[in-house]
């Protein structure tokens, strides 16, 4: 036989976690109930410190399934879902997975309120009448290559208005002009933001250009693209945005150029990512559909009227957040669950009307206790091994298995979870157990301009 170095996964779906108190057998437990039990007397256990049980425990959650048959011969889907039996003396690796949601990539060019924050110098540069500067801009990952098959990039130009009739040298004119003109060029470009002359051509655009205004070198206006707090919800994510930054928040179109003086105000020019990819219904779901997890990068950069970055130095490019990818998607956790529903021959029909009858819809309603797609999920993770006794090939081995517990990231769900690790900490040390408890996860990049909402993106 050959040497298999995987371990079998069952995944479990709790979002209540019931101690031996409330129910001691394992046909009381409902959708979405989990309970630890004795895997030899099928009897609830209660972990007491210092006392380490000599019998094997199981994790059993209730069945995901509303209905117990689906016709006269076919029954019996709503009997519990039970792991092996777990010896915790064998169990090699115990971890936490926690989600995480998307970071957006976060660039900043000029003045903005984290370069102000940061005191980045040289990001107040002067400007000049009758003069073209040219920024550009370079957007990188599977968003874009899916989008173009190709990496993209756009080269955008603003002037700095004509000087007076009576102006023997060029003076400074007002920056936020510039920023301006730059921000309606990367918005009205086809290959970043898929906007055309006849509207947009991809659902989503790859980023939003956002124009700090600072009068007197302190932030004070955020202006937006034409037309992107339209409609009720519009309306109410501006006053979300103006309350979380404390700035005003308006659109550019709105500015009277000429507002800032060039000699003691500044502007600035925040690129934000905002891809998201368009996704199926639960109705039509396959478990074969594309979802994305690799995040935009943005680069950006001044450059001469040959392309070439290393003639400008002025104006600084600061880079706030890295793309992080999402971990814990529901997509995930919906795809670990329907494959393995199918180990239990509980199969995850593609055919929409025999998905229906075999009830393979219950696994994507999170309500129901099955998975939220649009959710996110933290993860329990128990790696154990079981002895084989009888091998045909004669050596004496030992088989993996991992049970991966599923929870909401949420108020009820990081609840169940912290109860179950609490039980299942009492249980490794009481009986000896080397595991540690590994996290994963991190802190996220706290953004100073709000990271755009794609839903409210005018079309």
């Amino acid at each position: 036989m050959a040497y298999f170095n995987n371990a079998f996964k069952k995944t479990m779906v709790m979002s209540e976690y019931v101690p031996v108190t409330a129910k001691n057998t394992t046909t009381e437990l409902e959708v979405g109930e989990l309970a630890l039990f004795n895997a030899k007397t099928f009897q609830g256990i209660d972990p007491t410190p210092g006392e380490c049980d000599p019998c094997p425990f199981m994790v059993v959650t209730g069945s995901p399934y509303a209905k117990d048959r689906i016709g006269p011969f076919h029954g019996g889907y709503q009997e519990t879902v039970k792991s092996k039996g777990i010896n915790p003396k064998l169990i090699s690796r115990f971890w936490l997975a926690d989600s995480n949601a998307p970071q957006s990539f976060v660039l900043h060019v000029g003045s903005t309120a984290f370069t102000q924050a940061t005191s980045t110098p040289g990001c107040a540069p002067s400007f000049l009448c009758g003069e073209n500067y040219h920024l550009r801009v370079d957007v990188k990952g599977s968003p874009v290559l899916r989008m173009l098959n190709h990496q993209g990039y756009v080269e955008v130009t603003a002037y700095g208005g004509c000087c007076a009739d009576d102006s023997i040298a060029p003076v400074a004119t007002d920056p936020a002009d510039i920023m301006i003109q730059w921000a309606q060029g990367i918005w009205d470009s086809v290959v970043v933001t898929g906007n055309g002359p006849n509207g947009r051509i991809n659902p989503e655009p790859l980023m939003v250009p956002v124009v700090t205004l600072s009068p007197a070198g302190t932030a004070g206006t955020l202006l937006y693209p034409p037309g992107y707090f339209d409609g009720t919800a519009g309306a109410a994510l501006a006053v979300a945005i103006a309350a979380a930054t404390g700035l005003v928040v308006s659109t550019w179109d709105t500015y009277v150029s000429g507002t800032l003086d060039p000699a003691t105000d500044e502007a600035g020019l925040t690129l934000v990512g905002a891809y998201e990819d368009t996704k199926f219904g639960d109705c039509t779901f396959q478990t074969s559909d594309f979802y994305g997890l690799e995040p935009l990068r943005i680069y950006a950069s001044e450059v001469d009227l040959n392309g070439d970055p290393c003639e400008f130095t002025g104006i600084c490019v600061v880079n706030e957040c890295e793309g992080r990818q999402a971990n814990g998607l529901g997509e995930t956790a919906a795809r670990d669950l329907i494959l393995s529903e199918s180990y239990r021959q509980n199969h995850f029909a593609s055919d929409l009307r025999i998905r229906e009858i075999t009830q393979g819809n219950d696994l994507l309603d999170g309500a129901a206790g099955g998975i939220d797609r649009t959710a996110l999920y933290d993860r329990v993770m128990i790696l154990h091994t079981v002895p084989r006794f009888n091998n045909p090939s004669g050596t004496f081995d030992n088989d993996q298995y991992l049970v991966e517990i599923l929870t909401k990231s949420d108020t009820a769900g990081i609840a169940a979870r912290k109860a179950l690790i609490e039980d299942l900490g009492i249980i490794l040390t009481s009986c000896g157990s080397p595991c540690d408890v590994n996290v994963r996860g991190g802190v996220p990049c706290d953004p100073v301009t709000v990271p755009v909402n794609t839903s409210q993106i005018p079309e």
